[in-house]
């Protein structure tokens, strides 16, 4: 079982629009503003929860339905990952697509990845 569950936080209040590293050892959610901060996660595999990906991409309200489960989370303060340019973006936004998804393929949920990388509100693997 992956130790922690990383997501953007949508939900209105303080930590809103910020990273959520949620330890699920220690049940413990640490928030990061994500123009400061950089997380570089290893072992990961995109998650998602398909039925309720598919009612929020059919009209109903946002609620949280996908993350990244990963063995490890470094943070980083003011660091910009390098050579982004060489690295696929993951995008998730159930109201575009019910899944995970690339600029090449429309379904990458479940997707097991090395390493990926948080730069600004972007994630890239």
């Amino acid at each position: 079982m992956k130790r922690f569950k990383v997501r953007f936080h949508l939900a209105r209040g303080n930590n809103y629009m910020k990273w959520q590293v949620f330890d699920l050892e220690r049940n413990i959610k640490e928030y990061y503003e994500p123009d400061t901060y950089s997380l570089v996660m290893r072992g990961c595999r995109l998650g998602n929860q398909p039925s309720t990906a598919k009612k929020i991409f059919e009209g109903a309200d946002k609620t949280v339905c996908a993350w990244v489960s990963c063995d490890s989370v470094r943070v980083y303060e003011d660091a910009t990952p390098p050579k982004l340019s060489k690295l696929t973006q993951y995008k998730y936004n159930p109201r575009k697509n019910p899944h995970w998804f690339t600029d090449a393929n429309k379904n990458v949920d479940g997707l097991p990845l090395t390493t990926m990388v948080t730069h600004k509100r972007n994630i890239y693997g």
